[in-house]
């Protein structure tokens, strides 16, 4: 157990960056928009995709056009707003701007007379089908490293965090490379087995990358039509009862990683590239950033968030500040717990979850290892997944979630496994995914106490009786949809996920074992981390890391 200080909290005043989305607005959300949806020969269409988008602020909405093809869109923040409709393999040309003003409802009719562009393939952003994200670096083993002294570096020093095909397989400018050696050499000095370079090995190395791995694949969001992954049949049923709402980062490299709901139902997103907390006010739809505390570091790579029982946001600063924090949503006071050394000296990880007891427990995915804080303590304490320590290298420990016993469950990424941890002692049992290939990722609780895991590479939804540890796999209706993250809520039995490769989310009854998905608004959002409102179990929140995003859907009359 190592026993950390916690800084001293920092203010408002100190800390809070607030960065507007648009020029000076009303806060007033008192608009509407309405209309009809017909077809090329002016019949009404029911069941079609309605967009309604607020460039100056960011915003996009999405309803779906009910009986005699009408829609309505109410609550609408003041400003102009640019209407399509979408439906079948039809689309709407996109209407002229209309304004919309609070107490003053406007009306736009579309008609769907132009042909939709090609269906967007299922696959993770900015790759063809069958690639995965990180995994896709590692897919394929190099044969030979070519040689040099940069060889030795990089098969000794490098590969003590990482296998070096990891890197082989990547593909970066120079610049981008020194950014990475730099960021390696700081993790070094965190970790209490990583060796750091020296001067000259890290410029024998930055040769080497350079040289034999430059040139880049697109690792970023591509250029898509935005309506392309939106489904060619018309919804039916339940799916038409939602609306889907999205806000556009300012700064689209930020990376929008892992969001959580505080206590109030507004979002909050870590940006792993932009190192600050991002903020959706649910009321008024503006957008805040807030800059943790300073660290020794200026590079600040935020990830896993959680939002406690007591109101206060748990996250981490996975960059080499190595460091968890906490934030009042109110007050926007924080505090700082410093982590320990860890094998990999990388703190990284995107799970983070606040235990019953109170304990917070986070995967550090690159160290093979689970970590404990009691904050009453503030105490740490850091547990080895078995799995790794017997292969030698990190069994990736990804997605973590409690079950209805208390015990923590941890998805093992990199080894096809689940482990069942008990959260006093630490002891692990470990049990295997009986699917081939799972690249199993995050996992989530029901309202019964159940486990459920996201089978992403399989793209299955898997269900752990958590008091027999049986294994149940279920198949969403669409194939190869990229199941990333489920969600459970108290307050029902539903189970909430996303679908990353085909940018829907779905949710799951296991009364019946059937399936509602609901498409979001644009494709290749990125939406990996799903979290529920709190208060309102059918508003689902979600974040997308590459088009660094924030959005929920929510259901409308529902039960």
């Amino acid at each position: 157990m190592l026993r950390q200080e916690c800084w001293k909290a920092w203010t408002l005043a100190a800390v809070m960056a607030v960065l507007a989305a648009g020029p000076g607005w009303s806060q007033d959300r008192g608009g509407s928009l309405q209309g009809v949806v017909k077809n090329a020969s002016g019949q009404p269409v029911a069941g079609a995709f309605v967009k309604m988008q607020n460039a100056a602020r960011g915003l996009t909405f999405m309803v779906i056009s009910q009986a005699q093809g009408r829609y309505s869109m109410k609550n609408l923040p003041a400003g102009q707003y640019v209407v399509q409709g979408v439906g079948g393999d039809y689309q709407s040309p996109r209407a002229a701007a209309v304004d919309v003003q609070a107490g003053q409802p406007a009306t736009v009719d579309v008609s769907l007379t132009e042909q939709r562009p090609p269906q967007l393939p299922p696959a993770w952003p900015g790759r063809t089908p069958g690639q995965g994200g990180g995994e896709a670096e590692r897919a394929t083993e190099p044969l030979n490293l070519p040689d040099g002294e940069g060889k030795r570096i990089l098969s000794t020093k490098c590969a003590m965090c990482h296998d070096a095909a990891r890197t082989a397989n990547a593909r970066k400018t120079r610049d981008a490379w020194q950014d990475t050696i730099a960021e390696m050499r700081l993790y070094a000095q965190g970790s209490n087995y990583a060796k750091d370079l020296t001067d000259q090995e890290e410029k024998v190395l930055l040769d080497y990358v350079s040289e034999h791995f430059s040139g880049g694949r697109n690792r970023g969001m591509r250029k898509v039509d935005p309506n392309s992954r939106l489904p060619r049949k018309l919804m039916t049923g339940e799916a038409m009862k939602y609306v889907a709402v999205e806000f556009q980062g300012p700064d689209t490299s930020a990376e929008f990683h892992e969001v959580t709901v505080d206590p109030e139902g507004n979002g909050w997103v870590t940006q792993r590239g932009g190192g600050k907390l991002g903020r959706l006010d649910l009321k008024t739809l503006t957008y805040t950033e807030i800059d943790p505390p300073p660290g020794t570091s200026n590079r600040v790579r935020l990830n896993a968030i959680n939002s406690a029982p007591d109101g206060k946001i748990w996250f981490l600063d996975g960059g080499p500040n190595r460091r968890w924090l906490t934030i009042d949503p109110r007050s926007r006071e924080f505090n700082v717990f410093t982590l320990p050394k860890l094998r990999s000296g990388a703190a990284s990880g995107n799970t983070m979850r606040v235990h019953p007891n109170g304990t917070i427990w986070q995967n550090s995915i690159a160290a093979n290892q689970v970590i404990r804080l009691d904050p009453k303590t503030k105490e740490f304490a850091v547990f080895e997944v078995p799995s790794g320590v017997k292969a030698g290298r990190t069994a990736n420990p990804y997605g973590l979630a409690f079950d209805g016993a208390g015990k923590v469950w941890i998805v093992e990424n990199a080894m096809d496994k689940v482990a069942r941890i008990d959260p006093v002692t630490g002891k692990f049992e470990e049990f295997d995914i009986p699917v081939k290939d799972p690249v199993a990722r995050k996992a989530g609780t029901a309202s019964n106490g159940d486990v459920y895991v996201s089978l992403h590479g399989a793209g299955k939804l898997m269900k752990i009786d958590y008091k027999t540890a049986k294994m149940t796999v279920y198949s969403p209706p669409t194939e190869n949809s990229g199941v990333y993250s489920p969600q459970g809520h108290p307050n029902t039995p539903y189970v909430w996920f996303s679908q990353q490769h085909v940018d829907q989310i779905a949710r799951f009854d296991p009364r019946t074992e059937t399936f509602v998905e609901f498409p979001l608004a644009t494709a290749e959002e990125d939406h990996r981390r799903i979290e529920i409102d709190p208060n309102n179990p059918n508003r689902i929140w979600w974040s997308g890391n590459l088009s660094a995003r924030i959005g929920y859907i929510e259901l409308l009359d529902a039960n």
